[in-house]
């Protein structure tokens, strides 16, 4: 699947206590994990982030403190079974100011038979706080007992996203809109028209981090409406519409024509 189908597939509401997050490349499956991280701390509770709680915001910044991401110790081959009995005692204290703590545990397909015996422990019993989020890029290299506790999510090989560009589309969007330049808006969607469902997941979540960024430069019910736009936009992308559906709802409801 792709980003856009795992934002789906937790907008049905489920959450599990443990995934792997296989497939793709290393980058992807990070950004996946997050996902997954900011899905389980916002205060919405819809499954899907919103983008605009206080749990989001810290999320989307990294600064959240209950999300945790383990690596490897510098130089080591694997982790190692202390590292993960230190994870097992954290996940057992309740999270600071969400309703989740998220444990991401990066390149858990490298944790020691121990390790992964100590990881065990907790995945059989989980606090009911705790989300883990294990990234693998070889999942068969996991205990079958760890794998049997988890929900798999296997993501699909697909091309880098040029996430210069879409930040690039975004920035330009909301200059247009906060200028009430409507030709210049007109640009900026011309260059959603050939964005994939990936992408234009990855645009609605720059342009919420741009609305975010220059909220302070709007009137409240500019702001409101902004927003308004994106939630609904959120709504398209999840339901599989094309770059340019979506670019002609953004143009519609910004210019305030639709």
């Amino acid at each position: 699947m792709e980003l856009s189908d795992l934002a789906q597939r937790l907008g049905s509401g489920r959450l599990f206590h443990a995934y792997i997050v296989t497939g793709a490349d290393t980058e992807t499956r990070e950004r996946a994990g997050k996902l997954i991280a900011r899905a389980a701390v916002c205060q919405a509770e819809r499954g899907v982030p919103c983008g605009i709680c206080r749990d989001c915001v810290k999320a989307e910044r990294g600064i959240h403190p209950d999300i945790e991401t383990v690596r490897r110790e510098k130089d080591a081959a694997f982790h190692n079974v202390e590292s993960m009995r230190a994870l097992r005692t954290r996940a057992a204290v309740m999270p600071n100011e969400a309703r989740r703590g998220v444990h991401i545990i990066a390149e858990a397909d490298l944790m020691n038979a121990q390790a992964q015996n100590a990881m065990l422990k907790v995945l059989e019993e989980p606090p009911s706080h705790a989300v883990f989020v294990l990234l693998a890029d070889n999942p068969e290299m996991l205990l079958e007992t760890v794998r049997s506790r988890c929900e798999t999510v296997v993501l699909t090989p697909e091309e880098a996203v040029l996430e210069d560009k879409l930040l690039e589309t975004a920035a330009a969007l909301t200059g247009a809109y906060l200028r009430e330049d409507d030709l210049g808006l007109t640009r900026a969607v011309r260059e959603l028209e050939k964005l994939s469902k990936t992408e234009c997941f990855d645009l609605v979540t720059a342009l919420r981090r741009e609305a975010l960024r220059r909220s302070g430069e709007m009137e409240p019910e500019r702001r409101k409406r902004l927003m308004d736009t994106l939630d609904t936009a959120d709504k398209m992308v999840f339901a599989n519409m094309k770059g340019n559906v979506l670019g002609g709802y953004l143009l519609a409801a910004l210019c305030g024509t639709e």
